[in-house]
């Protein structure tokens, strides 16, 4: 597997360099966004992209507008300063997977990115043969992909897993917690606000189809719950 590593800090990159070669990855460096975008458009698709925010050329937000912009659910995990809070949660809004605060634990840093693999890449292989369909919704277990009346809907890893949950339970009121539980068993990491962010972009995708508008129901104090 390939980890794109996307920071203009040198010594970042050398050190996330030698630990993910260590742990048996392949990495592609960046300097900057747009390098990173022009690799992309030249298909050249990693596994996992590991962006930093504050970068000169394209910065780390702009490349992920981008990239999910051109239909791209390859997993992002951002790489942050601790100051940069409005830029994380915008971070989430726009299609992150994750995001961690420099400075960091190279260990914590390769414990993240293992998880996000597996939702995005061996999880697959467990559910090879199965097709959840609600509705008009319709979830491929082999190709994680979506479809609502025959129409493909362009959704990040952790966008699926959260659709398949509400599918799987529908009109059960499901806590923020049960869906981190539900959603990532492994991983100890995503917090209330990551699933309120990732939960907001889903409604978007989905509200682009009528019947769907308000499929996804806050309840006040409790959790979410699927209605459609």
């Amino acid at each position: 597997m390939t980890v794109a590593l996307v920071d203009d800090e040198k010594n970042v990159r050398l050190a996330v360099r030698t630990a993910l070669k260590k742990e048996g990855f392949d990495v592609a460096e960046y300097a900057n966004g747009q390098d990173a975008f022009d690799s992309f458009r030249n298909r050249e698709i990693p596994s996992i992209y590991l962006l930093d925010i504050l970068m000169p050329v394209m910065d780390g937000i702009s490349f992920l507008r981008k990239l999910r912009e051109a239909g791209s659910d390859v997993p992002v995990m951002f790489l942050t300063s601790r100051d940069e809070e409005f830029d994380k949660v915008l971070g989430l809004e726009l299609g992150a997977d994750d995001y961690l605060c420099k400075p960091f634990s190279v260990r914590e840093l390769i414990a993240r990115i293992h998880v996000i693999l597996r939702r995005s890449g061996a999880q697959r292989s467990c559910c090879a043969s199965d097709v959840i369909s609600r509705g008009s919704v319709s979830l491929n277990m082999l190709s994680y992909t979506a479809e609502v009346k025959g129409q493909p809907v362009p959704l990040t890893v952790t966008e699926f897993r959260l659709l398949q949950a509400f599918l799987s339970h529908p009109g059960e009121v499901l806590s923020r917690e049960q869906l981190i539980g539900i959603c990532y068993p492994e991983d100890t990491y995503l917090n209330d606000r990551a699933i309120d962010c990732h939960i907001k972009r889903l409604r978007k995708k989905l509200g682009n189809f009528s019947s769907l508008e308000n499929c996804i129901e806050t309840v006040y104090g409790l959790g979410y719950k699927w209605t459609s």
